[in-house]
């Protein structure tokens, strides 16, 4: 801690004369009385590294675990979060998946009569855990300090759990003490200075939670800690569950002023070093900046720059999209504490453009208490008749059974509304204690029922609900209501349905959507039903539309043709379907998860999965048959430097200009004039040696568009995927947004051919065209450009 070495010892002597480093002001900090009691004392005050100091001096220094320590898919290593801030000194920021820190048993094992674990920490979530796991020996803590064996009555781990209840267990040989917080829990983004005493002489257990009791029992006297020949571990849970390769039970947040005592510290003692972490009476402040998610993978190899979604962690479906006073909302499902399905809240991006997405603060979180204590699952955005945004939800309960509320499922319908709507961003939502809507016998399968969708027509809201048929097919309920208060609901029957399509189309059909849409002229107009059928891993889980009438007086969906279609031609890359018509353009936007398609252990070595899909038009075609997609043009205008660009050119001209046009983050369009039968394309993400490559095609034969994959890289789902498409006149224009590991392609802004690569050599990030000997091609237009980071500013 640097000062001026004239005040130091102004400081210093004026402690000494007063008997002790007291002196908060003078930047010292506190002795500690019980000195010669400490086991272990981390201060995190190192700044920068990857070691961590034991200030008692007890053991060795040990490696702070982080996964960017040794990145695989970075060039340059990274420092652990350290930051300066803290109770005392810098802090520490931790993942929630991969940072901690441990000791060998040799270097310490906590044994004895008497133990004081004392830390200051700071949490940004709380972790989902089995609400019956108590009873079925199935609980876990996320661990603050870890060194226990409970099958064999060792150790002690001092931890919390869902809904910020947090516990104290120490093994004493015979038995397993637990004691909890007696309704004391933690606060998340703030700190919370959490102290635990074993006091076995005296035979009693007590937790404080900042210099208050929360809770105590007694034994016998004479017990005492049992030790556990294992790691001891600080943020990491030493009997822990796994989710396919990450860690859980794993701190995140901030984390403080570590300490271990061989003793049992006394209520007056513990409210003193409450009190010494206080600043002007007050805890100290936490900028949302220093806790929340970092933008630390800009330099990722393959995370998407210019494409949406949080800096770290798991996402997936973006839902409920709406314009409200000047910006564009995006919701999406949420891991705030690593790389793995689990732990699911709504996750927030704002824009003024529907590109540049800004990662905000969650707004709703599983809460004890509320309609939703274990998931926020996918839903949608209306409107109020004051014209005030609403959310609603999937509300996930798994204590439902015993809720008192006669609900017959664990997913059921939440709302929520801004707590401040003067707030530009909306960043708070008050959730309301009454569903929207509880699933009842008779009304889709039991606990298939999420996923609400909910537009206005008239007076009259519809909500649609995901859901499976008494044939085991996949359908959509239709709720109606004229009550703002969205609390009284008429169950209007099933969407749609059609028990003859094959189980491709899955048993059930997630994240329905509803919606009107136009010729590019706006002549004609029909409605569009879109489904992602499920469970994803028996059914094809791409996105399908249907076209055709909606009835409002029976509520019902009349298809044009019964064969639902594809929007994209991919292989289950563009999933998770969402859309909403956009009110300053009267344009209808589709938005998606593009899936990573790569293995969980590659999702832990990276620390991010998934991306939102760039924001897509919808237009009916102009002979009413198909929907065309497009993506919105406002994406042009991230383009950086034009890198390539000619018209009229032959094959070998263009691949000459194209020679110079290297990179993973372009937009290219590309105007063919073909003849003949025969495949021509565009292989992109390419070496030049010609090994690693993916293959945009068209076959002029049979009319197929598609793809072709594994050529490039180990991660990527290799294949070749297509389907039907009739290019007119001899003339076909690719358009292909590259975004590291995500290629985004159009044809002719009617369909869409999406993809995922994860080249093994670095090198690979040409362009080249070709036609086969069978098929004449000239290249009428050409232009590639480098786009710019959303992510860096």
């Amino acid at each position: 801690m640097k000062r001026r070495t004239r005040i130091f010892l102004l400081c210093a002597a004026l402690a000494l004369a007063l008997g002790t480093f007291a002196l908060a002001g003078c930047g010292i900090k506190n002795s500690d009385p019980h000195q010669k009691d400490l086991l272990l004392y981390l201060s995190f005050d190192e700044g920068s590294g990857t070691v961590v100091h034991d200030g008692a001096k007890r053991v060795p220094d040990a490696n702070l675990n982080y996964i960017f320590n040794s990145p695989a898919y970075q060039e340059k290593a990274q420092d652990p979060q350290w930051r300066a801030r803290g109770v005392k000194g810098g802090s520490l920021l931790m993942d929630g998946y991969s940072n901690f820190v441990r000791y060998a048993e040799d270097d310490i094992t906590v044994k004895g009569g008497a133990l004081t674990v004392s830390a200051w920490i700071a949490p940004r979530m709380f972790e989902w855990d089995d609400p019956n796991g108590a009873e079925a020996g199935t609980e876990r803590l996320t661990a603050v300090v870890s060194q226990f064996n409970e099958e064999a009555n060792q150790g002690f781990i001092l931890g919390y759990q869902r809904h910020g209840a947090w516990s104290f267990q120490v093994g004493i040989g015979d038995r397993f003490f637990k004691l909890w917080d007696n309704g004391h829990p933690l606060k998340k983004y703030e700190w919370n200075h959490i102290v635990a005493v074993f006091d076995g002489g005296a035979g009693n257990m007590r937790m404080y939670l900042n210099g208050e009791l929360a809770n105590e029992r007694t034994f016998y006297e004479g017990a005492q800690i049992s030790g556990c020949a294992d790691w001891l571990y600080i943020g990491r849970n030493n009997h822990g569950t796994s989710n396919a390769t990450a860690a859980c039970n794993m701190h995140s947040g901030l984390i403080d002023e570590v300490k271990l005592y061989k003793t049992a510290l006394t209520a007056d003692e513990v409210r003193a070093q409450y009190s010494g972490g206080l600043s002007d009476g007050k805890l100290p402040e936490i900028t949302f900046e220093d806790i929340w998610l970092q933008n630390v993978l800009t330099e990722d190899y393959h995370k998407p720059q210019y494409h949406g979604g949080p800096y770290q962690h798991w996402m997936n479906e973006p839902h409920a999209p709406f314009y409200y006073n000047g910006k564009y909302h995006l919701f999406f499902q949420f891991n705030l504490n690593g790389p793995y399905f689990r732990n699911i809240c709504w996750g927030h991006l704002v824009s003024d453009d529907m590109v540049n997405w800004k990662p905000l603060k969650e707004i709703i979180t599983p809460t004890a208490g509320t309609v939703a204590p274990d998931g926020i699952w996918s839903g949608g955005v209306n409107f109020d008749s004051k014209g005030n945004p609403v959310i609603f939800f999937t509300a996930g309960n798994d204590s439902f059974a015993s809720a008192g509320q006669g609900l017959i499922s664990n997913q059921n319908i939440g709302i929520a509304r801004p707590k401040d709507l003067t707030d530009p961003n909306l960043t708070e939502w008050e959730v309301s204690s009454t569903l929207a809507v509880k699933q009842k016998s008779g009304e889709g399968k039991t606990g298939e029922f999420r996923d609400p969708f909910v537009f206005k027509d008239g007076n009259t809201w519809y909500m649609l609900v995901c859901s499976s048929s008494s044939a085991n097919k996949g359908t959509a309920l239709i709720y109606t209501t004229t009550d703002d208060s969205f609390t009284n609901w008429t169950y209007r029957g099933q969407l749609y349905e059609d028990a003859s399509l094959s189980s491709d189309y899955g048993r059930t059909w997630e994240l329905p959507v509803l919606i009107p849409v136009k010729t590019r002229d706006g002549s004609a107009q029909k409605y569009m039903f879109v489904f992602s059928p499920a469970p994803a891993d028996s059914a094809d889980n791409d996105v399908f539309y249907l076209l055709g009438n909606f009835n409002k007086s029976t509520c019902r969906f009349e298809p044009d043709d019964k064969t639902p279609k594809r929007f994209d031609y991919g292989d289950n890359v563009f999933t998770g379907p969402s859309a909403f018509t956009d009110p300053k353009t009267g344009k209808v936007v589709m938005f998606s998860i593009m899936q990573d398609q790569r293995k969980p252990r590659d999702q832990y070595l990276s620390g991010w999965a998934h991306s939102v899909g760039l924001a897509r038009e919808i237009y009916l075609s102009a002979d009413g048959k198909t929907a065309e997609i497009a993506p919105l043009t406002t994406i042009e205008s991230y383009e950086r430097e034009t890198l390539a660009e000619g018209s009229s050119l032959s094959l070998a001209a263009a691949n000459e200009k194209l020679g110079s046009a290297k990179g993973d983050m372009l937009h290219v369009k590309v105007t063919f004039e073909f003849s003949g039968s025969g495949v021509f394309g565009l292989k992109v993400r390419a070496n030049d040696a010609g090994t690693e490559y993916t293959d945009f095609y068209y076959d002029t034969a049979n009319g197929n568009a598609g793809v072709k994959t594994g050529m490039s890289g180990a991660q990527n789902i290799s294949g070749t995927f297509f389907d039907k498409y009739a290019a007119e006149g001899n003339r076909l224009t690719m358009e292909l947004y590259l975004d590291r590991s995500l290629i985004e392609a159009f044809y002719d802004g009617k369909i869409a051919v999406s993809a995922r690569v994860y080249p093994k050599d670095r090198t690979s990030m040409g362009l080249k065209l070709y036609a086969d000997d069978s098929v004449t091609v000239s290249i009428a237009q050409l232009k590639v450009a480098s786009m710019k980071s959303i992510y860096k500013q």
